[in-house]
C-alpha cells in the first residue's frame, strides 16, 4: 500500500478507526490526569487558606489559655493565678486619694457592667488596700514609694511614673497586662477588641487617622534651592495610661529603661515612654525593638475625639467605644460620669454642657 504523504502504516486510509483508539485514549488520560493534578492543588490551596485562617484564630487565642496550676511563686502570682488564670489582666495603680475623689469607685463600676473579671487594683498605699478588700475588689498592695526625681511633679505625674517599676513584676510572672488609668469609663470588655500581634498595643493621642496613624510631613529650607524639601513621617505620643503589653524580654527590657530613666530624670513618664518606644538605634544607642499597633481611635477613644467630634455626629452612626479615656480635660470625674449618662443610659444630653475643650465655647 502506498501512503499518502504525511501518514504512517495507511492510518489515514483505516475506514474502521482502529488506528485512533491508542491516540484516543492517550488523550483521555492526560486529560484525566490534568483535571486530576488541578484538583489536588486547588484542594491544596484551599486547605493551606483553611489552616492559616485557624491558625490566624489560634494566634488570638493564644493568650486566652488557661494556666496550668503551680504553687504561686508570691503573692501576686497567688492573685492572678485566681483572677486572671487565662493570664491576662487589667490594672489600675492608684492611691486612696482616688477613692475619695469618685474616679477609682466610678472605673470599678464601669468594670463590673462590661463583665471584666480579671483585672487588679494596685493598691500603693495600705488605706486604700483595706478599703477595697473590705468591699470585695480585686486588690494587690505593693509598697512602693515616688523616687525622688519625681516629687514635686504632682500627685497624677509621681504616681504614673511608678507604673513601669510595677509591670516589670507582672511580665516576670508571664501575664500579659492591659494597662489602664482611673480617668477611663470601660463600655465594653476590651480583652474582646485586642489583636495581640505586636509587643506594644495602645490609645493614641491622636484624633484623626493622620494624628494617629501616621502621615508624611517635612521641613522646608529655601536656602536648599532644589533639595529644598525634605520629608519624614509624624504621629502624635502613644498614650502612657492605656496600653496593652505582650509578656516578653522586649517589652520587659522595654519598662526596665524607663524605670531606670525616671528615677534619675524629672521627666513626664508619657514622653520617656514614647522616645524608648520610637528613638532610632544610632551610634553606641540601642532601641529596645519592640512592635507597635495603635489602637483604633474609635474604640479605644480620648477625650478629644468625643468631645470635639463624636458628640457632634448623630447616634444611629456612632459605633460604641470599648474604652474612653478623660485625658485631655481636668474636670476629669464629672466627664467620667457623662459619659456613663451618654452612653449607658442612653441621655442624648448628658454631654452637651461641656465644652468642647476646657475652655468656655471651645
Amino acid at each position: 500500500m502506498t501512503n499518502r504523504p504525511g501518514t504512517m502504516d495507511g492510518a489515514a486510509d483505516d475506514p474502521s478507526g482502529k488506528h485512533h483508539k491508542p491516540s484516543q485514549q492517550q488523550s483521555r488520560k492526560q486529560v484525566f490526569y490534568g483535571v486530576l493534578v488541578a484538583g489536588v492543588c486547588l484542594g491544596f490551596i484551599a486547605s493551606q487558606n483553611l489552616y492559616m485562617q485557624h491558625q490566624r484564630q489560634l494566634d488570638n487565642q493564644v493568650p486566652r489559655r488557661k494556666l496550668v496550676q503551680k504553687e504561686p511563686r508570691s503573692e501576686l502570682e497567688s492573685i492572678l493565678q485566681r483572677v486572671a488564670p487565662e493570664r491576662e489582666v487589667m490594672i489600675a495603680i492608684s492611691n486612696y486619694k482616688l477613692i475619695r475623689e469618685g474616679m477609682l469607685t466610678t472605673w470599678l463600676e464601669m468594670l463590673t457592667k462590661a463583665e471584666v473579671p480579671n483585672y487588679v487594683v494596685v493598691a500603693i498605699d495600705t488605706q486604700l488596700r483595706d478599703d477595697l478588700t473590705a468591699k470585695g475588689y480585686n486588690v494587690y498592695y505593693k509598697d512602693i514609694s515616688v523616687d525622688a526625681s519625681q516629687e514635686g511633679t504632682g500627685d497624677n505625674h509621681a504616681i504614673s511614673a511608678l507604673k513601669f517599676k510595677i509591670l516589670q513584676e507582672f511580665l516576670e510572672l508571664n501575664w500579659h497586662v492591659l494597662l489602664s488609668d482611673v480617668d477611663i469609663v470601660t463600655l465594653q470588655n476590651p480583652f474582646d477588641h485586642l489583636y495581640r500581634d505586636h509587643d506594644i498595643e495602645g490609645m493614641s493621642d491622636g484624633f484623626d487617622q493622620w494624628t494617629a496613624y501616621g502621615k508624611v510631613g517635612g521641613l522646608d529650607d529655601q536656602s536648599m534651592g532644589w533639595a529644598r524639601y525634605a520629608q519624614g513621617t509624624e504621629h502624635l505620643n502613644m498614650n502612657s495610661g492605656l496600653f496593652y503589653l505582650r509578656a516578653n524580654e522586649r517589652t520587659l527590657g522595654l519598662m526596665k529603661r524607663i524605670a531606670a530613666r525616671l528615677s534619675k530624670e524629672k521627666a513626664w513618664d508619657q514622653s520617656v515612654y514614647n522616645q524608648e518606644i520610637f528613638f532610632l538605634s544610632h551610634d553606641d544607642y540601642v532601641a529596645p525593638h519592640v512592635t507597635v499597633r495603635v489602637m483604633n481611635i474609635y474604640k479605644f477613644m480620648n477625650s478629644k475625639v468625643l468631645f470635639k467630634e463624636v458628640r457632634q455626629q448623630p447616634r444611629s452612626s456612632q459605633v460604641l467605644p470599648v474604652m474612653i479615656h478623660i485625658n485631655y480635660h481636668p474636670d476629669k470625674h464629672a466627664r467620667m460620669l457623662a459619659v456613663v449618662k451618654y452612653y449607658v443610659d442612653k441621655d442624648d444630653h448628658a454631654l452637651e454642657p461641656f465644652p468642647g475643650g476646657s475652655e468656655p465655647g471651645s
